[in-house]
């Protein structure tokens, strides 16, 4: 599925064109939206955030066809490549990728499921972590340094590892207060550690947690065949994974 923030990207891209032409292009994948060009910006965001997701990759794929015309009556030229740019980064983080004018899914199990950004961001903020405002910002960090110009793929995959840790820190120390014993907050394996002697995760579990921090970690080894950039959208996608599995958890079997 589409991300909230790729909808967002999309609507801000559109705001370029004339609100005649984002209308028509719009219409032709059945959404029917009311734009005001004084507001432009507004009115496509009030539609197209709520809009069906089929019709939105019909949009999608219209404007990856047709990016030339799209790029034309824009100027300076730069205010569409950047923002292009952008779109382009958020769909790749959504499991999405354009090549030779064409929208094709990098994962094969991508279908109904709500990206897990929107799941996760949206049980963090219901989660009552003492650090969950913290994890956010270092989620969305992660994200925009995946879509910066130039992308700087470490910074987007520390962030992600650091989002993983802190939560892992803030569930064991709310099972500290009932289950006791120790632990070391500053190295993963004691954290992990404990969340399995607690009754949190198995040991199949701890063990998949070790391999994902080690994947997203500083120097970790990158297989030949892989970009960067592949390799960066995959740990940011495992990591953020893990972080979503451990909400779940505690918030299945409490503190």
């Amino acid at each position: 599925m589409i991300s909230y923030r790729t909808k967002l990207s999309l609507c801000q891209f559109l705001a370029l064109q004339e609100a005649f032409v984002c209308t028509v292009l719009l219409n032709k994948a059945g959404i029917f939206p009311e734009l005001h060009p004084a507001m432009l910006l507004r009115s496509l965001t009030d539609s197209l955030t709520s809009a069906d997701e089929g019709a939105l990759l019909v949009v999608l794929e219209e404007i990856a066809r047709t990016t030339g015309d799209l790029r034309a009556p824009v100027s300076p030229k730069h205010r569409f490549d950047e923002r292009w740019s952008d779109l382009s980064r958020c769909l790749e983080l959504d499991g999405y990728l354009i090549e030779e004018k064409r929208i094709r899914t990098t994962d094969p199990s991508i279908g109904d499921a709500a990206p897990i950004d929107d799941d996760l961001l949206r049980e963090l903020s219901m989660c009552g972590m003492p650090r969950a405002s913290d994890i956010v910002r270092k989620i969305n960090e992660s994200s925009d340094a995946f879509r910066s110009t130039p992308p700087n793929f470490n910074a987007c995959l520390n962030d992600a590892r650091v989002a993983l840790e802190t939560l892992a820190v803030d569930i064991a120390h709310s099972r500290h207060a009932l289950a006791g014993a120790t632990y070391d907050s500053s190295k993963w394996g004691s954290v992990i550690q404990y969340l399995k002697s607690t009754g949190l995760i198995s040991l199949e579990e701890e063990r998949g947690l070790a391999g994902v921090y080690g994947f997203v970690s500083p120097g970790s080894h990158r297989p030949v065949g892989v970009s960067e950039e592949q390799m960066a959208r995959l740990g940011r996608s495992l990591a953020l994974n893990m972080c979503w599995f451990l909400l779940k958890r505690q918030n299945g079997i409490g503190s």
